[in-house]
Formats: structure tokens, sequence, C-alpha cells
């Protein structure tokens, strides 16, 4: 289930205590509370502690700890989330002694070993224990919005906190609580195997030998690990808490797995209010809660859920109900305004003609048939004008084709397009050379040189001319006639 709630309350209960954490959606820690509770009195402490924390609109989430779980890693040929889920069902009752009836699946994605395979962890746990802890929540007038493996969050927290690539090497978490420690084996952000082992800082804190036994215990969960050849070999191990009782066991948890050990204590990368700091300072040296703000940071990115079918049944059937009435509220809505527009479309339509529109606008009716035909009219000289534009074309034409050493002193057009020019050149090979170029031009035919003269002008000798041809009506080509050639002169167009 995606989870988007603006924060998040996380509860872990067991048989003796209860505790909550209130973290917003990006990882800050607002609050948390812890109190010791006896036998059937869990709901009545949890609806306490409550009273202090903003449930409303938050996200509740019911934590499931490694000693309540049962884990094993497969390989599932499927890569279907479906049918991997039905293949872990079936596997699940094979590995623990209960029915399929009687236990909750989930599982962690790991991998693809090989094509259509898929590498899991699955977890197991128990239906009547995670029944028993969401009917505290109920009494406590709560739902849970999801169940999570608390393993799986302290991974993907220190994961995040160490800032750990894909690429390093599997870290082995070892989280001592009050009673017991769970040992995690991390690779590549995600749990690849855990394990819980029933010796915590109470048993170190009155046994001197119980943090000897806590190691051994650790070498033989490290040499299972390698043996099952789950993932890589361990490269770093980490110690959760730190706590007078553990004093010099990093240095013997060294020494037999062979690997650097560190204690990175969880308060070092908790970012919360003061008053949340504090009270983990005070209230949870002994008990960490490592296991409820891990859940409560890490909500958003934890994939195994362990809500019994049941309840999602039931979330399934409301979340539809509540689509399906939006669906019908939208429905009747978009009828509502469009039969509102189609009514008072009607009814706006006959109130305008009901004035009288036709009759009170009659007299601007004729001024736009008057409008119209002197648009008609205007049309008819605008299409006469378009025809008399190749007089001006012809002018861009000459303008084209006469060279430097050529004026004109004369241009006349008649009625029948029949153009005369008179001018002066240079020299007469100018002239023959300007009625050539005349001849090649689209816009010219009939191409002649009526006279040629020579005489003195401004003291040279020049050659004056009359030059008649007649005007091709079809070859108005502006861009034709006005093209360049790459050479800088204008492009001949090609004569009809």
């Amino acid at each position: 289930m995606k989870l988007t709630h603006p924060r998040f309350i996380s509860i872990a209960i067991s048989p003796t205590l209860v505790k909550v954490a209130q973290v917003t959606s990006n990882g800050i820690v607002e609050h948390v509370a812890r109190q010791a509770v006896e036998k059937g009195t869990a709901h009545t402490a949890l609806r306490q502690i409550l009273s202090k924390f903003q449930t409303k609109g938050a996200g509740i989430i019911c934590t499931v700890p490694g000693d309540v779980a049962t884990t094993k890693n497969l390989d599932v040929p499927s890569a279907s989330h479906e049918e991997i889920e039905s293949i872990l069902t079936l596997q699940a009752s094979r590995v623990t002694p209960f029915s399929k009836d009687e236990i909750l699946t989930g599982y962690l994605k790991l991998g693809s070993p090989k094509p259509n395979f898929t590498r899991v962890l699955l977890i197991i746990v128990n239906r009547e224990m995670v029944k028993e802890k969401l009917d505290v929540f109920k009494s406590a007038g709560l739902q849970a919005d999801t169940v999570i493996f608390v393993p799986e969050a302290v991974v993907r927290f220190y994961a995040q906190a160490l800032r750990i690539k894909k690429t390093d090497a599997p870290l082995a978490l070892l989280d001592v609580g009050l009673q017991n420690t769970n040992f995690i084996v991390e690779s590549q952000g995600v749990a690849v195997m855990t394990r819980n082992i029933p010796i915590g800082l109470e048993q170190m804190a009155g046994d001197a030998g119980s943090g000897k036994q806590l190691v051994e215990e650790i070498r033989t969960s490290v040499s299972a690990y390698e043996q099952e050849g789950i993932g890589p070999k361990i490269g770093k191990a980490c110690l959760t808490t730190s706590h007078p009782s553990m004093a010099g066991l990093d240095t013997l948890l060294a020494e037999a797995l062979g690997v650097n050990v560190e204690t990175v204590p969880y308060t070092k990368y908790v970012k919360g209010s003061k008053q949340a700091t504090t009270t983990l300072n005070m209230d949870f040296i002994d008990d960490p809660a490592l296991d409820i703000i891990s859940v409560g940071v890490m909500a958003a990115m934890c994939q195994a859920e362990l809500v019994p079918q049941e309840i999602k049944d039931q979330r399934t059937l409301v979340e539809r109900g509540h689509e399906t009435m939006k669906a019908g509220a939208l429905v009747l809505l978009m009828l509502f305004f469009v039969g509102g527009a189609l009514l008072s479309k009607v009814y706006f339509k006959d109130q305008f003609l009901k004035q009288n529109l036709i009759a009170k606008y009659s007299q601007q009716m004729n001024e736009v048939k008057g409008l119209e035909n002197t648009i008609a009219k205007a049309r008819i000289l605008h299409q006469y004008l378009e025809t008399r534009v190749l007089p001006l074309e012809v002018m861009r034409e000459l303008y084209r084709l006469i060279p430097k050493e050529i004026y004109l002193t004369s241009i006349k057009l008649d009625d029948a397009d029949n153009l005369t020019i008179q001018g002066v050149s240079e020299s007469m090979s100018k002239v023959f050379g300007f009625v050539t170029a005349l001849e090649d031009s689209p816009f010219f035919d009939s191409v002649k040189t009526k006279s040629t003269a020579s005489k003195k002008d401004r003291g040279k000798d020049v050659a004056t001319f009359e030059i008649g041809m007649k005007l091709v009506a079809d070859g108005s080509a502006p861009a034709a006639a006005t093209a360049k050639a790459p050479g800088g002169d204008a492009a001949k167009p090609e004569k009809k």
C-alpha cells in the first residue's frame, strides 16, 4: 500500500510495553513515548499515550518485530507479483509448523538469479498475533493503515543514514534490544537475511557470559549466511546501540567475525525536536526506540506488508465504494451543468426573440445589404487593379536589365500593351546587349530596334536608340524577376 500521509504514527506493542513514535513524512521525529503495561491493558495505555500525539490525518503503522517472525531465502520461478505471492503462500506452510490459514506472509525482492526467477526473503508471522495487535489498535480508537516488518525498516534506515551504495559489500547490523538481538544482513540497501537471538541488554547486564554467547550465536549466523550462498561475504558489522553492558562486545565480534565492527548508535542519525531527543536520551536508554523510529522514517519505502487478507479486502471494498461515490457525484454534477447550460440557452434565445429582434434591427439589415453591395464593387475594382499590376513589374524588370552605361529618356505604353523606350548608351555594343537581354526576358516579346544614331552628349560620343516591344501578361513573375544569381547579378528567368 502506497503511504502518502503528512506524518506517521508507528506503534510497537509487546506483552509488557507500548512504544509510540510520531514522525513527519520527511523523517523528522516529533514525539516519542513508552509506557509499561499489564496483561489486557495495552489498549488503555495506548489511548493514554496517544492523547499527546497528532493522529488526525496521520498514517497509523503497526510494527512486527523480528523475534515473532520466521524468515527464509527462496528462489521463486516467476517474476509476477501475484504468482510469487501464491507460490510463497504454499511454501510458507512447509517452513513453519502452522497451516497456511494460521500464518501471514510477506516478502522482499532480492534480485533475479536467472531469467524468470526471483530471489526473495520470505517473511512469516502468526496471523493471530497480528490480529491481537490490530484489535488493540481498534480498542484504542485507531485503524492501522499497514503492518511493517521492523528489520526491513532498520536496514533501510541505516542504508540511508550511512549512504550505502549498491556496490558496497554487505553490512551486518546487530540491533541489540532489551531482551533480544536482531542479526540483519544488508545488501544493496535491502535486508537479505534476518535472525533473532534471545539475548539482549537485560541478559548481558545480569550475566557476564551472555556477551560471549551472543558473539558465538552471531558467528554461527554469519557462517549460515556464507554456507547458504545468500550473498557476497560480509565486509563490515555495526552495533546500533551503545550501552554500558555492551562494553567490549565490538572487540569480541571483530575477533570472531574477522571484520571491522563499529558502534553506530541510531540516535546519531535521528532528526527530531528537542523534546523527542531528550525523551530518547532519558527514557529509551535500556530499551532502544530504533524499531518505532526506523519504521516511522522509512514507512513510505518499506515493501513487505503483513496485513491480514480480510482487512485488505475490507479496505479494498471501502476504497471502491469511495471511488464509486465520487464517480456518481461527478456524473450528477456534469448532468446538472449540461442541463443548466441547455436550459439557459433556450431561455435567453426565447427572450431575445420576444424583444422583436428582427423588427428592431430591420433598418440595420438594409444598411448591411448596402455595405455588402459596396464590398462587392470594391472586390471587382480590386480584381481589375490586380490586372494592372503588370506595368509595375515591367518597370522593375527594366530596372533590372538596364546596364549602368545606359539611361532612358522616354518610356511609352499604349492600351495595346506596346512599350516603346528611348535612351542613350556609351556604346552601340551596350545597346545590342540590352536588346538581347530584353528578348530573353519573360515580360517582353517582339523586341525590335526601331532606330539608332550617334551624337555628342556632354562632350562624349554616345549612341541614341529607340526600342519597341510588346508586354507579355503571363510573364509576370515577381519572384523570378527579382531573384539574384550567386555572382550578384539578377538571375534571368526562363522565358515561356
